[in-house]
C-alpha cells in the first residue's frame, strides 16, 4: 500500500471517529493494525467502546463498490455486525452507513445499548447547573438523538 494511500485511510479513520464522537458522544479511536490484519484474526478500522458488537469498516473513496467492501466486512467481522462508514470527497450527503437489512435489529441494540450507557454513566444535572445554562446544553455536552 502507497503512503499517500496510507495517510488518506488514517485521515478517514479519524474523520470517521471524529464524526462518531459529535453525533453520538462515543468514544471512538483508531484500531491497531498490522498490514490490515491483527494478531489472531482482523481487525476493524476503528473501535468504538460503546458499540463493541459492531464491526467497523471505514471507506474514504470516490468510487466504492458497495457489495465489495460488505463483503470484506462481513469475512474479517466474525461473530460481530458488519458496518460499512463511507464517504466521497466533497460530498454533500457527507457519511453514509451500510449494513445488511437482517443486521439492523442488532444495529438498533447496539445504538439502544450505547445511548443506555451513556445516559447511566452520565450525572444528572443539578438545578444551579440547568438555571447557568439556561436549559440548553453546554459546549462540551454530547448531542442525544430523540428515541423513536
Amino acid at each position: 500500500m502507497a503512503i499517500n494511500s496510507r495517510a488518506k485511510g488514517k485521515r478517514a479513520e479519524l474523520m470517521a471517529c471524529q464524526v462518531l464522537r459529535d453525533l453520538f458522544g462515543w468514544a471512538a479511536r483508531r484500531s491497531q493494525q498490522f498490514s490490515g490484519w491483527a494478531k489472531g484474526g482482523a481487525s476493524p478500522d476503528i473501535i468504538v467502546d460503546q458499540t463493541p458488537s459492531l464491526f467497523w469498516e471505514i471507506k474514504f473513496v470516490e468510487r466504492l463498490s458497495l457489495p465489495k467492501a460488505m463483503g470484506l466486512a462481513v469475512r474479517q467481522a466474525g461473530r460481530k455486525t458488519p458496518v460499512v462508514m463511507h464517504r466521497t470527497s466533497r460530498s454533500a450527503s457527507g457519511w453514509l452507513l451500510t449494513i445488511r437489512l437482517t443486521d439492523l435489529p442488532l444495529l438498533v441494540h447496539a445504538y439502544e445499548t450505547a445511548q443506555h450507557v451513556a445516559v447511566a454513566s452520565s450525572p444528572l444535572p443539578s438545578e444551579d447547573t440547568d438555571r447557568c445554562s439556561g436549559g440548553k446544553e453546554t459546549a462540551g455536552a454530547a448531542r442525544r438523538l430523540p428515541n423513536r
